[in-house]
């Protein structure tokens, strides 16, 4: 069985599936944001981390920040998220990839049939700079004046917005959303929410717009915050709603809710993660197979 590991990884790392994430890496064609796979996979998670860690340190791209492993609310559905290789030689921001998996016990890792586990029938998809200018296009942005402003600045000093940081420090969860309506750009929206989580101490390494599927299953808008300190990731998610400036949603969005059924965030819970992995059998490599693989791919 050894062997057959040890092979068996192996071979995903040199699969075509594999390799097309590594393009998204190191194409220079346009900034691309953020990135998701979807896989069969039987091997353990602290060995996926271990393994995602030293793969990205040997080919020079280590890792900015800790692996999340996590379950995003689908049926039995866990992912490495925010695996986020670091190139200090590249002037694009390198995306962000969440690696979505269901256990599979007759395999070792393997790409999905997308018709049965992928996304838009893919298992492997991208958004980027231009997808992103694409998909702003349909709103009729209002223009941010100073009435505006203040608007936006009293969010920052909201209920809401104080219930959100504290939902990042709660131990039973390790993703959040923080769901708002609003009519203007979302960009503005990422510089104010900046300056409020200097305001408290906290620091922003990285923050990009995506979209995730929302209401009514459709893509929707969300801002990624990748905190450095603390070092969890936040999402802005958004609604737009052309009369309203900024206002927490009135109406439920999608995903998993917080332990009290505030509709207003979606969280992942570490509860439902833990009972998940140890349901399944999955294997844990030794350091020695975890370093075979990394000498050969």
């Amino acid at each position: 069985m050894s062997n057959d590991l040890v092979k068996g990884v192996i071979d995903y790392f040199k699969s075509d599936h594999w390799q097309e994430y590594i393009r998204h890496l190191t194409q220079k064609e346009e900034e691309l944001y953020h990135t998701h796979m979807f896989v069969w996979n039987r091997i353990a998670p602290d060995s996926i981390d271990k393994l995602f860690t030293g793969y990205f340190a040997r080919k020079g791209m280590a890792l900015d920040r800790k692996i999340d492993i996590l379950t995003p609310g689908a049926k039995d559905v866990i992912a490495a998220h925010n695996v986020h290789p670091h190139d200090p030689k590249s002037s694009l921001y390198l995306p962000h990839l969440d690696w979505f998996w269901k256990y599979r016990p007759d395999v070792i890792i393997e790409p999905s049939n997308p018709a049965e586990f992928g996304e838009e029938g893919k298992n492997i998809l991208a958004w980027g700079k231009s997808y992103m200018e694409n998909y702003l296009k349909q709103f009729d942005f209002k223009s941010v004046g100073p009435r505006e402003e203040r608007e936006i600045a009293k969010y920052f000093q909201s209920a809401h917005w104080k219930k959100a940081l504290r939902l990042v420090e709660n131990p039973l969860y390790n993703h959040y959303h923080f769901n708002v309506e609003l009519n203007f750009e979302p960009w503005i929206l990422k510089v104010f929410a900046v300056e409020a989580l200097k305001e408290v101490g906290w620091r922003v390494d990285h923050v990009v717009p995506c979209v995730y599927k929302g209401v009514g299953g459709k893509y929707q808008g969300k801002m990624v915050f990748l905190g450095a300190y603390p070092e969890e990731v936040y999402d802005i998610a958004w609604y737009y709603t052309p009369d309203v400036v900024i206002r927490p949603t009135t109406f439920e969005f999608s995903g998993d809710l917080p332990e009290d059924g505030d509709f207003r965030f979606n969280v992942t819970r570490i509860k439902y993660r833990d009972e998940l992995v140890q349901r399944d059998d999955y294997i844990t490599m030794t350091d020695e197979q975890i370093d075979e693989v990394l000498s050969k791919v």
